[in-house]
């Protein structure tokens, strides 16, 4: 299993990590929800996401954007 706080979907607000009965975690794309364009458990790491979108600090301020991969 990969690391799910690796890549985009670690400072992305549509991550939900999941974790199974057996205490593995998985990242779980909440965009999929809606859009089938987005993999309901994306392949880790995620470099490029057209859907992503910064998740907010606890004080309120979103985060900085990683730089593009290029």
């Amino acid at each position: 299993m990969s690391d799910p706080s690796a890549g985009l979907c670690a400072s992305c607000r549509h991550q939900k990590l999941v974790r199974n009965t057996r205490g593995s975690v998985f990242s779980m794309c909440l965009r999929s929800k809606g859009d089938p364009a987005f993999p309901k458990y994306p392949r880790i790491p995620v470099v490029a996401c057209p859907g992503h979108e910064p998740r907010a600090e606890p004080d309120g301020r979103e985060r900085a954007r990683p730089p593009a991969a290029g």
